[in-house]
């Protein structure tokens, strides 16, 4: 008897636990679209991942990137931005200018996937998750000045 009640209360731990951590998701997506509606970002959405996406006009062309929620490091805050980006023909000399001037410089890391499609991130860690509500906008800045510095760099 003893067993099985163990086992019930295990169980239902574990089932609480798996509760709880769909409605911290959930409360995270909610507050990531407030702020950047507040802040006046456009086509917000939580995407089949469950990260939050929405959209900069900037420079004259319109930029995606998305939020990655991590409801399991509530610390940890990133913003995305996968784009196509012209290499040029010399791409070793695109990968040496961003890893070398651009990632110093800007506080962002550049990932290269495959072609000529790179994902710019802007990664901080965050004493409360509500905390990136100050950081957003310059993370996102950010991001976009690595993207026109990139680019200007492989010109």
């Amino acid at each position: 008897m003893k067993r099985k009640t163990v086992c019930f209360f295990i169980v239902l731990m574990l089932v609480g636990i798996a509760c709880l951590s769909a409605q911290t998701k959930k409360q995270l997506q909610d507050m990531y679209v407030a702020q950047l509606r507040a802040e006046g970002y456009g086509d917000i959405s939580v995407d089949s991942d469950g990260d939050v996406v929405f959209k900069v006009q900037r420079d004259g062309a319109t930029h995606n990137l998305y939020i990655d929620v991590m409801e399991n490091d509530l610390q940890s805050f990133r913003i995305v931005l996968s784009d196509y980006i012209p290499m040029g023909s010399n791409r070793q000399r695109a990968i040496d200018a961003a890893v070398s001037e651009i990632n110093t410089t800007k506080g962002v890391t550049f990932n290269f996937a495959s072609g000529d499609r790179i994902a710019i991130n802007s990664f901080n860690f965050l004493a409360k998750p509500d905390d990136c509500k100050v950081v957003i906008k310059r993370m996102v800045d950010n991001i976009l000045i690595a993207r026109r510095d990139f680019i200007a760099k492989n010109r």
